[in-house]
């Protein structure tokens, strides 16, 4: 599961301000009057700090204040399930707030929530379909039909490379927008996205996006080299505790193929792909796949529940540090589920592959074992 954000929080106080880093947030809701609003915004370990509480009053509520650069904050809603994002920034942010759907809740009035609206609009039948499919591949999955699951996963990863084609273009439409920005952040952190192209794309930004952290951060994806993980090259060696807090070696772990799988008990989409390695693992196992699961989790308890709910009986680690995780970061894990397929000798035969595809690669490897 991707990160819900990738900021470091930065609350700054100060004496005195200008007009240009002045916000204010306008909002009305159909929320009873005396319920509380909270603008919450993610540490770095994506937990919420509520920066401001605000009660409802005659179906209205207003925050206001300062800040010095655009970032994203949430709002909750006391007693109601859930949140809904957007962009603080300087300027007169209007909201329309609703209740039984914060997900249809409008944010508009300053260039990114503007941005962010056309966008939640334009691919609304998109993400509507994705969702739709997933849940179709959780049925089948439950079910054991594996045809159908491996034709809504190709489905699937269709209808994403269609998202990514529009978000792309949104980045080059609109570059004044903090919004853009976020999404070329994304796609780098994924390493999805080549570096030289990326590079076109920040010279392209506004100033004032470049000057935020986001910005900083993109400049630093684009021009500081991490250490290659990639296909054909040797895969960083490592240890770490399992459940029991044995501590478990890599090199001791390999088999004639290893799938190496970064999840965690909390991440919805590795939850719903652990079937699936359940399945190969059992069609396999005997032909010499291994499977090596490194967890970020930060809770034991909820980490062995999840392996024993889901019946993953391959070696399991976990330094419960969350995305400080040192292994994750020798990898440079920026977003899970995260797999890579070894050989026997460590060397990085392929990355990241799922459902039907992931099922191919191994009966590729070891199909006449």
């Amino acid at each position: 599961m991707k990160k819900l954000i990738q900021i470091t929080l930065s609350i700054l106080l100060i004496s005195c301000s200008n007009d240009s880093e002045k916000f204010k947030i306008i909002g009305t809701t159909d929320l009873d009057d005396g319920k509380k609003i909270y603008r919450v915004v993610a540490d770095q370990n994506n937990q919420p700090i509520v920066l401001d509480t605000i009660p409802v009053s005659n179906g209205k509520f207003e925050f206001q204040g300062t800040v010095l650069e655009p970032d994203i904050n949430f709002l909750y809603i006391e007693g109601v399930q859930g949140n809904v994002g957007f962009i603080i920034e300087p300027g007169t942010i209007k909201v329309k707030l609703n209740k039984g759907d914060l997900g249809s809740s409008e944010f508009k009035g300053t260039e990114s929530n503007d941005s962010y609206l056309l966008y939640k609009n334009e691919t609304k039948s998109l993400v509507n379909s994705l969702n739709e499919i997933a849940t179709e591949y959780e049925r089948a999955i439950a079910l054991g039909d594996d045809l159908l699951a491996n034709d809504l996963a190709e489905q699937h990863n269709e209808l994403r490379k269609k998202v990514k084609e529009y978000e792309i273009k949104f980045i080059q439409t609109h570059i004044n927008s903090f919004f853009s920005a976020l999404f070329l952040e994304k796609y780098l952190s994924a390493k999805d996205l080549d570096t030289e192209i990326a590079k076109i794309y920040y010279d392209n930004l506004d100033d004032k996006i470049k000057n935020t952290r986001t910005g900083n951060n993109i400049y630093n994806l684009i021009n500081v080299s991490k250490k290659k993980i990639e296909v054909g090259l040797q895969a960083p060696r490592f240890e770490g505790p399992d459940p029991s807090g044995n501590i478990l070696k890599m090199n001791d772990l390999l088999g004639k193929v290893t799938i190496l799988d970064f999840w965690a008990s909390w991440c919805r989409p590795c939850r719903v792909e652990n079937p699936n390695f359940v399945r190969i693992y059992n069609k396999f196992q005997s032909k010499g796949l291994k499977i090596i699961g490194v967890s970020l989790d930060r809770d034991k308890n909820n980490w062995i529940r999840a392996i024993s709910d889901d019946g993953l009986v391959w070696s399991q680690i976990s330094n419960l540090k969350f995305w400080n995780d040192p292994i994750a970061k020798l990898y440079n894990v920026s977003f899970i589920p995260q797999t890579f397929i070894l050989d026997e000798d460590g060397k990085i035969l392929s990355t990241n592959l799922r459902g039907s595809f992931l099922e191919r690669k191994i009966e590729e490897l070891l199909g006449d074992q």
